[in-house]
C-alpha cells in the first residue's frame, strides 16, 4: 500500500510538470497572440519563468523512478553482485546527501521569503514564496524518492532506475531488460 501511495505522489508531480509545460505554451501564445493584436500580456514573462521552474523541479521523483535521468555507470559498471550492491547503496547514499541538502536549501529559501514577507519584484506582485514553493516541493519529493531506492537497497531490492525500464549498455548501445 505504501508501494503505490509513494508511486502516485510521484507521479502526482509529474502530472504538476506537465501542467506547468502547457501553462508555458499557453502563456507564451498568448503573449504572440497578443502582440500581433496590439495587447500587452502583463506578468506572462514571470508567469512563465515560475512555471519553467516547477517544470524543472516537480518532476524529478517521477523522472527519477522511471529511469528518465542519465546515469554515468563508468565505475560502477565494473562491478556486479554483492560490490555492485554495495557500490549502489554507496551511490544512493551519496545522492540522498547532496539531494537532501538542496531540499534542505530550497525550503530555507521559502522560509525566509515566508518570515520576510518578500514580495516579487515584478508587474504581478504576489508572495514570492508561493513559486518558489515548487522548487522546494520538487526537491522534496527527490530526496523522498531517493531515500525510496536506499532503504529498498539495504534491504536487498533492486533500485527503481535499475527495475522501472530497459537501460541501455553504455559501450554496445544494446537495450538490457536486466541490468544486474
Amino acid at each position: 500500500m505504501l508501494r503505490r501511495i509513494l508511486d502516485s505522489i510521484y507521479f502526482a508531480g509529474a502530472l504538476a510538470g506537465a501542467v506547468s509545460i502547457v501553462a508555458i505554451g499557453l502563456l507564451i501564445t498568448s503573449q504572440v497572440v497578443g502582440r500581433q493584436l496590439g495587447i500587452q500580456v502583463k506578468g506572462a514573462d514571470d508567469l512563465t519563468a515560475w512555471s519553467v521552474a516547477a517544470a524543472g523541479f516537480l518532476p524529478l521523483a517521477y523522472t527519477y523512478r522511471n529511469s528518465g535521468h542519465i546515469r554515468v555507470t563508468v565505475l560502477i559498471g565494473q562491478f556486479a553482485g554483492t560490490p555492485r550492491r554495495m557500490m549502489e547503496i554507496v551511490v544512493l547514499t551519496l545522492a540522498a546527501f547532496f539531494v537532501g541538502y538542496m531540499t534542505y536549501s530550497a525550503v530555507d529559501m521559502v522560509w525566509d521569503s515566508y518570515r520576510f514577507e518578500e514580495l516579487s519584484q515584478n508587474l504581478i506582485v504576489i508572495p514570492i514564496w508561493i513559486p518558489q514553493s515548487s522548487v522546494a516541493l520538487g526537491s522534496l519529493l527527490f530526496t523522498i524518492a531517493i531515500l525510496d531506492d536506499l532503504i529498498g537497497a539495504l534491504f536487498g531490492r533492486m533500485p527503481s532506475y535499475l527495475t522501472s525500464s530497459a537501460t541501455t549498455e553504455p559501450d554496445s548501445g544494446r537495450v538490457n531488460r536486466d541490468p544486474s
